[in-house]
C-alpha cells in the first residue's frame, strides 16, 4: 500500500492519540490528559519505515545526485532492505530487538509488523511481493498491486480517514469524568 497510508494507518491503531489510547487517550501518571503524544509520531515512522529504510534510501541517493525519483536502475542491495523489512522473520527480531532496547516502544513500533500484514495481500508477483519468511523462503501470497487497483488504493484512504472518525467518535463519546 500507499507509504503514507502506511504512517496514517500505524498511528491510528498503535499509538495512544489512536485507538490504543482507548475512550481517554493519551494521559500522564495522574489520569491527565496529555497535550502531546510522542506514540503518535513514532508509531507514523515505525509505519513507514519499512519502505523509507529499503526504497527511500534509493529514491533519496537519485534525487541528490540528480537523477530525480526512478523506478528503474534500483540496486541489488535496496532489494536485499526491501526483504529484511518486509519480511515477517526481519519484522519479529528488528520488534524483539527495539522492546528490549526500549520497552516503552512496544505499543508504537506494532506499526511496522501492521505494515508488512498490509503488505502481504496488497502486493502482486514480481520484486515487490512481500517475502514472508526471507531468508528462508522467497515465497509470499500474489496479491493485488495496490498501485494498479483503484479500489484498493482509495480503499486504504478511506479505511485510514475511517480509523481516525472512529478515535473521534470513541473519544466524543465516552463520559466525561467529574471532579466534585
Amino acid at each position: 500500500m500507499d507509504t503514507l497510508v502506511h504512517g496514517v494507518i500505524g498511528a491510528a491503531i498503535c499509538s495512544r492519540t489512536g485507538l490504543a489510547g482507548g475512550r481517554r487517550g493519551p494521559v500522564d501518571a495522574n489520569g491527565v490528559p496529555r497535550k502531546t503524544d510522542w506514540t503518535l509520531w513514532a508509531a507514523f515512522l515505525f509505519g513507514i519505515f519499512p519502505d523509507v529504510a529499503s526504497l527511500g534510501i534509493h529514491f533519496l541517493a537519485d534525487f541528490f545526485v540528480g537523477n530525480g525519483v526512478r523506478w528503474h536502475a534500483i540496486p541489488p542491495f535496496v532489494f536485499t532492505l526491501y526483504n529484511i523489512t518486509h519480511s515477517l522473520t526481519g519484522m519479529v527480531i528488528g520488534y524483539f530487538l527495539l522492546v528490549a532496547w526500549k520497552r516503552s516502544l512496544w505499543l508504537p513500533a506494532l506499526a511496522w509488523p501492521l505494515h508488512v500484514l498490509m503488505d502481504i495481500p496488497t502486493h502482486g508477483a514480481g520484486v515487490f511481493m512481500t517475502p514472508i519468511l526471507w531468508p528462508f523462503s522467497n515465497a509470499g501470497v500474489v496479491g493485488w498491486n495496490w498501485w494498479q487497483t483503484n479500489f484498493i488504493f482509495y480503499g486504504s484512504w478511506l479505511f485510514a480517514l475511517g480509523l481516525w472518525l472512529a478515535v473521534a467518535m470513541l473519544r466524543i463519546s465516552s463520559p466525561k469524568i467529574r471532579e466534585d
